[in-house]
């Protein structure tokens, strides 16, 4: 169900939207450029986004292709933006405004992800005593404690170590515009491909969830098949002790046994 709980990308001119209103996700950087921005020789790597009457955010003022600047600080505002002027959408106001442009639906839609999240949490969470009690009853006494730390140690080796690795190159690799550091390192990932993220998150969380099953089924197989030739050795164990039994007495008894045995038909154990 969380998979269906989703927003959209927000709508960034040359990464999720072209700059004609074309949807198009795009994870180059040169496509941040377009015929009007062209001549403004702006920095690709800067991330000050603006936004339009439109709805529509631009990576900073400069490839907005804004010529004129108001105010100070947040209330900072460009004017005679020309990649506004292109826009399909007729809009009477030029102008951008600092900060990105909000997505529609977002809170609401985060709010319900969070309370399915948090009720999974939960139902995943009542599985930890039973899981504790079938391990107990699993192995010999003196193994409880050496079993219980082993259990322990592996599951935060396995779960807590190698995770935030995996789980975050799969999340880099959803990133449509990175950040810059002072020194001109790679900084944070400032956009990300929403649907690709959700792909990548989910599909990894349920592809484990997936795996960890399968081992489950594969050990009750295997649990069951052995429990079954137990049983069957059992059953069979008290038809050797008899026979044992019988050759052990006199001579006399013994070929009274077998001339027993070639009268009578064979036995529940012989066969």
């Amino acid at each position: 169900m969380q998979y269906f709980l989703q927003c959209d990308n927000a709508q960034v001119a040359g990464l999720t939207v072209t700059y004609e209103g074309v949807k198009q996700v795009s994870y180059l950087q040169e496509s941040l450029l377009s015929q009007c921005n062209m001549g403004c020789s702006c920095s690709l790597k800067h991330w000050d986004p603006v936004c339009s009457s439109t709805g529509i955010t631009y990576a900073s003022p400069c490839l907005a292709g804004c010529q004129t600047s108001s105010g100070l600080g947040k209330g900072m505002g460009f004017h005679n933006c020309s990649c506004v002027e292109t826009w399909p959408v007729l809009s009477a106001n030029y102008s951008v405004v600092l900060g990105q442009c909000s997505r529609q639906n977002c809170d609401s839609m985060f709010r319900y992800y969070m309370a399915v999240s948090v009720v999974g949490a939960f139902i995943s969470a009542l599985g930890a005593t039973p899981g504790y009690i079938v391990l107990f009853r699993s192995i010999p006494p003196e193994l409880k404690a050496l079993a219980i730390g082993m259990h322990i140690l592996i599951v935060r080796t396995l779960g807590g170590i190698p995770a935030p690795i995996y789980f975050g190159a799969m999340i880099d690799r959803t990133c449509l515009k990175w950040g810059s550091k002072r020194c001109g390192g790679q900084g944070a990932c400032r956009l990300y491909d929403s649907d690709a993220f959700r792909n990548a998150f989910l599909g990894l969380i349920y592809g484990l969830y997936s795996a960890s099953i399968l081992l489950w089924g594969v050990l009750y197989a295997s649990l069951v098949r052995r429990h079954k030739k137990l049983a069957l050795r059992e059953k069979a164990k008290p038809c050797g002790q008899e026979e044992g039994a019988v050759n052990n007495v006199n001579g006399k008894a013994v070929s009274e046994a077998n001339l027993k045995n070639d009268t009578e038909p064979e036995s529940e154990c012989a066969v």
